[in-house]
């Protein structure tokens, strides 16, 4: 796959507080794997630490229990293992929703910069006319939304610090967005292959 490295040199610095992540919106897709990880691990536990007990305790043993169990309906288990599951996926589903908006959502504020893919590069426009090609310059604690298009193929936008990724698609204008909080330069690939020198659509 074709790596395309966008690098934000020198323009950016802590924001004052706490932990605050090295770009936004990472802490959201965090957050999700944080959630899904937990009620995974849960599920798991609920399910399989019975499962080893039941294996143990009624494991087969010559001349004993050899007709096998003997299963009457349980109208309380049967709503049990409904009812907690479907709260679970409702749960999930909700967080999953309200997650999705925050990452997709760029603050009022931002600052946007139109991004142009091409076979093998990217070129920036800044709000005041001035453009970059292969080098993208973003403030410090400033959330930058990207307004995307591409000349000939689809590429994709992907900036692995803030865990963004969005298409660039010819015809259409994407979007994104991304908020860097400390100095330093941060490397971005393309993430869509998109023809011979994928691999050397550069910037700096």
């Amino acid at each position: 796959m074709m790596d395309s490295i966008i690098m934000f040199p020198g323009v950016l610095s802590g924001i004052a507080g706490g932990a605050v992540p090295i770009a936004y919106p990472g802490q959201v897709w965090d957050k999700m794997f944080n959630i899904w990880l937990i009620v995974a691990v849960a599920i798991y536990l609920i399910v399989a630490i019975p499962m080893l007990y039941f294996m143990v305790k009624y494991r087969y043993k010559k001349g004993v229990r050899e007709e096998g169990a003997h299963i009457e309906g349980s109208t309380g288990l049967e709503v049990l293992w409904t009812v907690v599951p479907l709260i679970a996926v409702i749960y999930l589903a909700t967080q999953g929703f309200v997650l999705y908006k925050e990452q997709r959502t760029a603050p009022p504020d931002s600052m946007v910069v139109r991004v142009e893919g091409f076979m093998w590069g990217w070129s920036f426009e800044y709000p005041n006319g001035k453009k970059t090609s292969d080098e993208l310059y973003v403030p410090v604690g400033k959330p930058v939304k990207l307004l995307m298009t591409s000349t000939d193929v689809v590429h994709a936008f992907y900036v692995p610090q803030a865990k963004m990724v969005e298409d660039v698609v010819p015809g259409r204008l994407t979007s994104t967005w991304f908020q860097f909080n400390k100095t330093g330069d941060y490397t971005a690939f393309c993430r869509e292959y998109c023809g011979t020198l994928h691999s050397y659509m550069l910037a700096t």
